[in-house]
């Protein structure tokens, strides 16, 4: 900004050769320079001495009329006047008083005047000896108008630094001090002001010391004008920072409210909408689109339309864009989706901005079940919906069963999709027969069996007079569903035996066999091996019903899809109510994520569509849950069906290790051995009557203790690679390297 910040010894050593004061001689003929100035309006033509700016500002005063043995050099400034220019130079006084306080750190205040002078000579700030000279006057005008040929003047007329020693000066008033100045530059490079230091000459100030002294005073204050703009460069950048972020905090505001408005209004669509911008990323997307692809939001928006509907950009987009209503196709999962674009541009045919998808499905409804009886079959594994690990091992495992023609057994607590299971199975084998489903639980047992076998004309009072097939018959060529297996009348298992090994069945009241060509698929969430040892249930039926089981995980150890569901039946409300929060608190997503769930998949829905018509904000809340789950108790659901003591899950089933309550040990049940899918649904009561489980101590089912020992162990198998080891654990890596220094493990 200017040059003399950077070199001031220079400019320094330059000022004084001028004046060639290293004289009492030099000193004199300064004294007579002015005298003769003064009587003859010219220096004498061999004096030693000569600064034509300081003669210069000799002529100017003499112009202005200024008297050079004037006893007052200032002029008085009213309280308003003042005011207003302490008003003006404000951000000046601001960022020069932390420079002035060093000054007075340093002790220098009681040796000089430093003054801060504005452009017009009012001093806006000051520290030191005032007593040293008494001309500096408060709250007064000291310019070149009043005062005459001054040191601070002249910097700012020169926009240099300056010094002028005694005789120096115009008016004899100032002939005993030595005034040194230098100009502050604002951030445009104009002079607003100047750094002032006064100080009494002393009996012989053309001595050495006195004139190394002078030079370090100038490079002092010099370097005090320099730091001084440097925060006045500072402080403006500060302003300009203020000023950027309030129009950014005012853009990002508008934005929110742009973008609330377009959430509301995606979010109200009954269509399939993903808005994307010019470099395919999704930026919005209706319920409905995220109904339809089987997802959640937080899958969707911010992924690129490559990962969410698997097309490239810009190819396969740019004709959507260019030619609109033209549709392309694309296979998402199981689902065939067609895909027609509206472009997004400024300015009508500007520059192309983003993209308006709207997106459908094409194929064909599946016909899952094409009998005249029975009910429909719509699920297929595609549409059994996770991500974990343990769920897709379940699936994997689901799959490769229904291949066989063998009976299968699903063992899973209350809610993790037994049924869904066995719909998938019927559609991956048997698509084109009945899907009979019968619930044991919920038909009267005397019903049971006329519901099962089917009977004859007149087999007991009230039956239809032309007879009625039962469900084993009607589901010829397909699936029998029968849920809730253990409920099952101990008297009828005898008879559904005899009907698994010769697939033949009789009806009540009938006289002859009818074969019949159908697979079982059964499902509970209790114990069959324990009902067998009870006596209610037939082992060899058991046997019979599980040649393959299939044991689905509950839901709190499918890592990662509770926040998976609760989102995708919040998502599932605001398709329904067309409004409504769409996210949850950072509170609640924790919770959601720690709850164990005893309810599985059917009580998180219901939770979640709970929690949805009960917030009022944006966002769902903890108090908007209801209040089993805001206490974190599983009281509503007490009777859940959770994994024995010592039971060990696998897709294959619950493997089950049995100890006395002596500590002795005791060999596994043969149906424990037999059965790997049983789950023991009623592990607590068991213990207090004395049956067989595994004793484990309270520290070691802690959860931290538990995530603990599995993160040593992922990085034991993993040899210390984060990246792998967050792989088998399911997690990412930050949250894994949050986990290492949580529980010190490097």
């Amino acid at each position: 900004m200017n040059a003399y910040s950077s070199d001031a010894h220079h400019v320094l050593q330059g000022d004084l050769r001028g004046a060639r004061l290293s004289s009492k001689e030099d000193w004199e003929s300064i004294a007579r320079a002015r005298q003769s100035f003064i009587e003859r309006g010219s220096i004498p033509e061999d004096s030693a001495w000569d600064r034509p700016e300081v003669i210069d500002s000799w002529a100017h005063s003499m112009e202005m009329g200024i008297d050079p043995e004037a006893s007052t050099l200032a002029r008085s400034l009213s309280d308003q006047d003042f005011e207003e220019i302490m008003d003006i130079y404000a951000d000046l006084v601001a960022a020069a008083r932390p420079l002035i306080g060093i000054i007075d750190d340093l002790g220098l205040s009681n040796d000089y005047i430093f003054e801060l002078v504005s452009r017009n000579g009012v001093t806006v700030l000051k520290t030191g000896n005032m007593d040293l000279h008494p001309i500096v006057a408060r709250r007064s005008s000291m310019n070149e108008s009043t005062m005459g040929t001054n040191a601070h003047t002249l910097c700012m007329k020169h926009a240099r630094p300056m010094q002028l020693m005694g005789a120096e000066h115009f008016c004899s008033a100032l002939h005993d001090i030595a005034a040194i100045a230098a100009p502050v530059f604002d951030t445009n490079g104009l002079v607003v002001g100047s750094m002032l230091l006064t100080q009494p000459l002393p009996d012989e100030p053309w001595s050495p010391d006195y004139q190394k002294l002078l030079s370090h005073a100038l490079g002092f204050i010099t370097s005090i004008c320099s730091a001084l703009e440097q925060q006045l460069i500072f402080q403006d950048s500060l302003v300009h920072i203020a000023d950027v972020d309030e129009r950014l905090e005012a853009a990002e505001a508008y934005g929110k409210r742009t973008h609330h408005v377009l959430d509301i209004a995606i979010g109200s669509s009954e269509d399939p909408i993903l808005v994307l911008d010019s470099s395919g990323m999704v930026q919005h997307a209706s319920p409905e689109a995220i109904h339809l692809l089987r997802t959640t939001m937080g899958d969707v928006v911010g992924r690129s339309v490559e990962t969410v509907l698997g097309l490239d950009w810009p190819e396969s987009f740019r004709s959507l864009m260019e030619s609109q209503g033209i549709e392309i196709t694309t296979k998402v999962g199981p689902k065939l989706l067609g895909v027609r674009g509206n472009a997004v541009r400024n300015g009508g045919k500007g520059v192309l901005e983003g993209l308006i998808a709207r997106i459908s499905e094409v194929q064909e409804p599946k016909a899952a079940s094409s009998g005249k009886s029975g009910e429909v079959a719509t699920i297929t594994f595609d549409d059994i919906l996770g991500t974990s690990l343990a769920i897709r091992e379940a699936i994997s495992l689901a799959h490769r069963y229904a291949m066989t023609s063998e009976n299968v057994l699903i063992v899973g607590e209350s809610g993790t999709g037994k049924e869904y299971f066995a719909q998938a199975i019927h559609n991956a084998s048997r698509p084109s027969g009945p899907f009979m489903s019968v619930n044991c639980a919920a038909i009267p047992p005397r019903l049971i069996e006329s519901e099962l076998f089917g009977y004859e004309s007149g087999a007991f009072t009230g039956a239809d007079r032309a007879g009625k097939p039962g469900k084993i018959e009607l589901a010829d060529g397909g699936t029998l569903f029968l849920d809730e297996i253990g409920d099952m009348p101990l008297e009828l298992q005898a008879t559904l035996l005899r009907v698994l090994e010769n697939k033949s069945v009789m009806r009540l009241g009938g006289k002859a066999y009818r074969k019949v060509d159908f697979r079982v698929v059964a499902a509970t969430n209790r114990s069959l091996s324990r009902m067998v040892e009870e006596g209610l249930f037939r082992e060899d039926l058991l046997y019979r019903l599980s040649i393959l089981t299939v044991a689905l995980p509950p839901l709190r150890i499918r890592n990662g899809d509770t926040l998976f569901f609760a989102y995708y039946y919040l998502n599932e409300c605001r398709r329904k109510a067309h409004e409504g929060p769409a996210k949850f608190t950072p509170a609640v997503e924790s919770l959601i994520a720690e709850f164990p769930w005893p309810g599985n998949v059917r009580q998180i829905k219901n939770a979640i569509y709970s929690a949805f018509y009960a917030a009022v904000s944006e966002e769902i809340d903890i108090a908007d849950l209801p209040a089993y789950l805001r206490d974190g108790i599983a009281a509503p659901f007490a009777d859940f069906k959770g994994l024995s003591h010592g039971a060990k899950y696998t897709p294959h089933g619950v493997a089950i290790e049995a100890r006395s309550h002596e500590g002795a040990s005791a060999e596994p049940s043969p149906l424990a051995q037999g059965s790997p899918g049983e789950l023991d649904a009623d592990a607590s009561s068991a213990e207090e009557e004395g049956a067989d489980v595994l004793r484990i101590p309270e520290q070691m089912l802690r959860l931290d203790v538990v995530e603990e020992a599995a993160i040593r162990l992922a990085l034991t198998y993993a040899q210390g690679h984060v990246a792998k080891a967050a792989k088998i654990l399911q997690i990412s890596k930050a949250t894994l390297y949050r986990k290492i220094k949580e529980y010190k493990l490097r």
